[in-house]
């Protein structure tokens, strides 16, 4: 398995921690969408798969009702996708 596979496998472990009571259902279930129907989908190109992940967790990002701490991971996520996406094109 490739480095940039084995980062985004820990991407999606990170995101899983969005899976917590405290988070708005909805908010969770977009991130857990995102990561598996994106991030992980290894039928879709690497950059792609990167992007649209990267652009669902923006939109969880601006909902008013998500809890400031899992903004911050958010963020912090998108960071690191940002960084893979440079390594892949």
């Amino acid at each position: 398995m490739s480095d940039i596979e084995n980062t985004i496998i820990q991407i999606a472990s990170v995101i899983n921690q969005i899976d917590d009571p405290k988070v708005p259902r909805n908010i969770r279930k977009g991130a857990k969408d995102a990561c598996e129907q994106w991030l992980l989908n290894k039928a879709k190109e690497m950059d792609i798969r990167i992007a649209i992940t990267q652009a669902k967790l923006e939109e969880l990002y601006e909902d008013p009702n998500i809890p400031p701490e899992f903004g911050t991971l958010i963020l912090m996520i998108n960071t690191e996708l940002e960084k893979l996406l440079r390594q892949t094109l």
